[in-house]
């Protein structure tokens, strides 16, 4: 709480030309027990009842001016302090009474000892002191009988300095004079010789000195008096105890640190020859709370000053930080005006505050020996021939030399004040290091320490120094050389050691005259001779016999002409073996072109020889079947083209395909499906001749080149061998493959004149023979091309059309044939062709397939046939109704089918349960990994799953089981063929049959008559679409559909 709340209300200022008498009337009129003298506003000296009581006491006329009996040097304090710290100013002055001023020192009021012992009345609850506590080092209290005259009385209180006296009768306290009593005594100019048993106050309180403090402070507060009268049964005597002695034991330990710090530290403060300032931290400032008579004389300060009047108040933060942390230098230098003193602090808790004291040693005349000394530094350092820079405890460069400017290219402005980790690339750490170092050792030597040049390039530096300590201010001085071309030298040297002594290739040194004068361990491991043995040698002596004399002779020539030469030589090991290295020789000469050294590299070159065959049949042949790869299969071809050119003969170019050859690997694994290909491509080899060339170009494709062809019907001949090879089954473990293949042929130059056009028309050729059927031989036509340019024709119209929106989907009704309802629909596309109208899927379907644009189409169709659901279901037309989408392979494939799924859903807010994804069951049973791993995903999305067109494919019931669909779809073609067709009419059973065992859905599409109708209601199909209904409708025909039908 601060001292606002606890200003007295009653009047206690007169103006300072009042009398004695004019204060006397005041006090008794106002109540009060003293009053401030006022000039100005401002305090100038205070009167209190003890004045008035001495005063009275020795006959004063109280008609002289009261100023010039005030006291007048006052406490004062600002009116926003806290009441920890006036309470804390009351007992280090003690005093009864603060002076309450604001900020420009003009008078506000005044705070008695009273209101701060009520405002720290839970902390007297908190003590449980008792009355007994405090009256233990006390004087008793001293009394005069009660025939005793009022002059007695003051004479005694006068001798004693008390305020009180009590007034007895045989030994008994029957009442008590204080010093409000005599001033209205005085006031009334009774006499004083009469009995002070008329005038003093008979309704004593007497309290046992058992009775706990806080009953007694809430008594006196509630009878407003200030003073107790405590009986101890013990030692059976009377003592008085005040607010000041209820007040000095607050907060238990307090009273004694005031006894210890106050009496015997102050004295001893006041008779040093240092200046003392003790401040009170409230955390938010530091305010004055005592200082001795050195600091007011220094400082001519007062009490309740903030320290910043004395400290400037930048330096003060720093010093009070470093308090504050714990860190703070008891050699503190500081200046104050003209004096530069030596700071040391203490710092000590009380009432939960801390009280900082301040020892201030004046050290002014030291400071001014050691700053000309350091001036005289500065002036040698400046004049040194290499850079200098001298830096202070924070690290920031205090000053440099024109040698350190003129290396790094800075100005002085630009480096003054500024830390020197600015100007340097090491590390925070490697810097604070090399500080600590500093300073433990006091010096350092030759450390090496990187500076950025203005520029931005590096200079390496090698340091010395010393420290100096001015006034407890530490400074680092350095000089420094610029070693950065020393360091790059040894760097390289260094270097140049390690990759002689490491390199894998064999190095000789000679001198001019050809003699061996060092060798690297290389040369030892490769050639197996010693230094020792070759030192001082010829290096013929690794000479293999090889190479005839003009060999050398080229060499040397060149050697000389050009300072270097290198080549592929043949040289003899120590145990005689002739080995193949490489050779580069270099010549070292003078400045002046004298040879000083011949030099030569070499490295044995046997592996790679050796290997390069290796590296060669690799780079041109296929790694699992060692059959010519596409590259060399290209040269090949090429030459082939060339000699049927030349000779006026035709060849053929095979293109060769495994037939479902994606099936067999991801069913039985990789490692199976290679040992097929490797099977394969044996059988292939069978059927060619020596001068052919047969080449695996990827994966499952293989290309035979058929040289000398005279007939076309010998091509067809090889082509039929070929295909007969492969009726018989590959065995491969305990299964029994039954391979089949397509050949697509193309013939020089019949169908192309290079490389390129009859490899790509044979590989057309071969796409022609699969779509026939597989496992058979197509040549190839110009008919072929003229497809492919139809479908670069459909693409750019797909393309248009994609852009221009030119499809829309269709919706033919699904019907349950138990409730002859609608309870659903199959969304089908329809392209609305600028020309040619609408165009059905069955004409474009394919080729957008082919060319992946059926990944933006189907995503429209997902699209749109969700937000439709949605509409249907909200506006109840078809309320739980079930919209049934087709996704392509190739959606599957590259689309990210899943994410779409997803984001269709969310976007349409349409019920995944409300949405039905059909799946091929070609695609299902080429991909089943795949398949599975995609219908779980989709089914954890909680849509519906259906196999389309299930029955046409390649179907393996065993995996079906693994499969989490909902439904399976009879195919149209099983559908249009019933029921006369037994086939049709057996397989349609089974699929039924196979549904209700895997408690699945079976629905039949294309149902065009009522007998293929009734035949599937017959058989326990549950649902059926097709024409026999509705065929597909536009939105708004559909809904009107299921209005009527249902």
């Amino acid at each position: 709480m601060s001292l606002n709340n606890l200003i007295s209300p009653i009047k206690d200022s007169i103006n300072c030309k009042a009398t004695l008498q004019d204060i006397l009337d005041a006090m008794i009129e106002n109540h009060t027990k003293h009053f401030v003298l006022i000039e100005n506003k401002k305090p100038v000296g205070i009167i209190t009842e003890r004045d008035i009581l001495l005063l009275y006491t020795n006959h004063v006329n109280l008609n002289l001016k009261a100023i010039n009996y005030a006291k007048k040097n006052l406490i004062s304090a600002k009116s926003n302090r806290k009441t920890n710290y006036i309470l804390g100013l009351m007992l280090n002055h003690k005093i009864r009474r603060i002076i309450v001023t604001d900020n420009e020192n003009n008078y506000i009021g005044s705070i008695l000892q009273e209101k701060i012992i009520y405002e720290f009345e839970q902390d007297i609850f908190k003590t449980n002191i008792k009355a007994i506590d405090l009256v233990k080092n006390k004087q008793k209290a001293i009394f005069v009988n009660k025939d005793s005259s009022i002059q007695d009385a003051l004479n005694i209180m006068n001798k004693h300095n008390i305020g009180s006296i009590l007034v007895f009768d045989d030994l008994i306290p029957i009442g008590i004079l204080t010093e409000s009593d005599i001033i209205n005594l005085a006031q009334k100019h009774i006499d004083t010789s009469l009995k002070i048993d008329e005038y003093s106050h008979k309704n004593l309180i007497v309290f046992d000195s058992k009775k706990p403090l806080f009953e007694i402070v809430k008594i006196l507060k509630e009878k407003d008096i200030r003073r107790a009268v405590i009986f101890d049964d013990e030692k059976k005597e009377y003592f008085i105890i005040t607010s000041k002695d209820i007040l000095n034991n607050i907060k238990g330990n307090y009273n004694l640190f005031l006894e210890s710090k106050l009496k015997d530290v102050k004295n001893t403060f006041n008779s040093l020859n240092e200046a003392v300032i003790e401040l009170f931290d409230n955390e938010e400032e530091q305010i004055i709370y005592w200082f001795n008579d050195k600091a007011k004389k220094l400082f001519d300060i007062r009490i309740d000053q903030n320290i910043d009047s004395i400290i400037p108040f930048q330096k003060w933060d720093y010093i009070y930080k470093k308090i504050k942390n714990n860190n703070f230098n008891e050699n503190e230098i500081i200046e104050i005006g003209d004096n530069i003193f030596q700071l040391t602090v203490i710092v000590t808790k009380i009432l939960d505050n801390s009280i900082i004291k301040l020892l201030f040693t004046n050290i002014s005349e030291i400071a001014n020996t050691n700053i000309q000394i350091e001036n005289s530094f500065k002036l040698l350092y400046e004049q040194m021939p290499y850079p200098y820079q001298s830096l202070n405890h924070l690290g920031q460069i205090t000053n440099v030399n024109n040698k350190w400017l003129e290396l790094t290219g800075y100005s002085k402005d630009e480096v003054i004040n500024q830390k020197f980790s600015k100007f340097t690339d090491e590390t925070h750490e490697t810097l604070k290091g090399l500080f600590s170092i500093f300073l433990k050792n006091k010096t350092i030597k030759d450390e090496r320490i990187k500076i950025k040049k203005k520029n931005g390039e590096t200079l390496i530096a090698s340091f010395t120094g010393n420290i100096s300590s001015v006034n407890g201010n530490i400074k680092t001085h350095c000089v420094f050389k610029d070693i950065t071309l020393e360091e790059k030298i040894q760097k390289k040297l260094k270097l140049s050691d390690i990759v002689f002594e490491n390199t894998t290739e064999g190095i000789i040194i000679t001198n001019e005259k050809g003699e061996i004068i060092s060798v690297n361990n290389a040369f030892t491991k490769i050639t197996g001779y010693e230094f020792e043995e070759v030192k001082n040698k010829n290096p013929k002596i690794l000479k293999s016999g090889k190479h005839s004399k003009d060999f050398y002779k080229n060499l040397w020539e060149n050697l000389l002409k050009n300072d270097s030469y290198k080549c592929e030589i043949w040289n003899r090991k120590k145990n005689g073996e002739i080995y193949p290295e490489w050779l580069n020789l270099s010549i070292v000469k003078d400045t002046n072109g004298n040879i000083l050294n011949y030099v030569a590299l070499f490295s044995d070159i046997s592996k790679i020889k050796n290997s390069s065959a290796k590296i060669e049949f690799l780079a041109h042949h296929d790694p699992l079947t060692n059959l010519p790869n596409r590259l060399l299969l290209k040269a090949r071809l090429n030459k082939s083209i060339e000699k049927a050119n030349e000779l006026q003969q035709r060849l053929a170019v095979f293109f060769i395909d495994i037939d479902n050859f994606k099936i067999i690997n991801d069913t039985y694994g990789h490692s199976i499906g290679d040992n097929i290909i490797n099977l394969v491509a044996t059988r292939l080899s069978k059927n060619i001749r020596k001068n052919d060339t047969i080449s695996r170009i990827g994966g499952d494709e293989f290309i035979i080149v058929i040289e000398d062809i005279l007939e076309i019907s010998d091509i067809e001949s090889i082509a039929k061998k070929i295909l007969f090879d492969f009726k018989e089954p590959i065995k491969m473990e305990e299964y029994l493959f039954d391979v089949t293949i397509s050949i697509g042929i193309s013939i020089f130059p019949n169908n192309g004149f290079d490389v390129e056009d009859l490899i790509k028309h044979a590989d057309t050729a071969m796409y022609s023979a699969k779509n026939a059927g597989k496992n058979q031989f197509h040549f190839y036509k110009n008919e072929m091309t003229s497809e492919i340019y139809e479908k670069v024709i459909m693409k750019q119209e797909l393309n248009d059309a994609i852009q221009n929106n030119e499809f829309e989907v269709y919706y033919q009704p699904q019907i349950d044939l138990k409730t002859n309802k609608i309870i659903g629909a199959e969304a089908l596309v329809r392209w609305n062709h600028k020309s040619l109208g609408v165009v059905y899927p069955s004409d474009f379907i394919s080729h957008a397939e082919e060319t992946k644009q059926i990944i933006p189409i189907g995503e429209f169709v997902l699209k749109e046939a969700c937000a439709f659901m949605k509409k249907l279901n909200e506006s109840k037309i078809l309320e739980k109704g079930i919209i049934s989408v087709n996704i392509s392979s190739i959606q599957i494939k590259h689309g990210n089918l899943l994410n779409k799924v997803t984001e269709e859903l969310k976007v349409s807010k349409l019920n995944p349960a409300n949405l039905d994804i059909e799946l091929t069951e070609t695609y299902i049973m080429e991909n089943i990994q795949e398949s599975i791993l995609i219908l779980n995903e989709l089914k954890n999305l909680g849509v519906k799953l259906s196999i389309d067109d299930f029955g046409t494919g390649y179907s393996s019931l065993s995996y079906l089981k693994l499969f989490p669909i909902d439904k399976l779809k009879i195919d149209k073609s099983f559908s249009s063929s019933l029921p006369n067709d037994k086939k049709d009419v057996a397989i349609t059973r089974s699929i039924i049959a196979l549904g209700k065992g895997l408690e699945v859905k079976v629905i039949a599409e294309g149902v065009e008559t009522l007998e293929q109708k009734e035949f599937l209601e017959k058989e326990n199909c549950d649902e059926i679409q097709g024409w026999f209904y509705s065929k597909a409708l536009k939105e708004e025909d559909f809904i009107k559909l299921v209005k009527e039908f249902n």
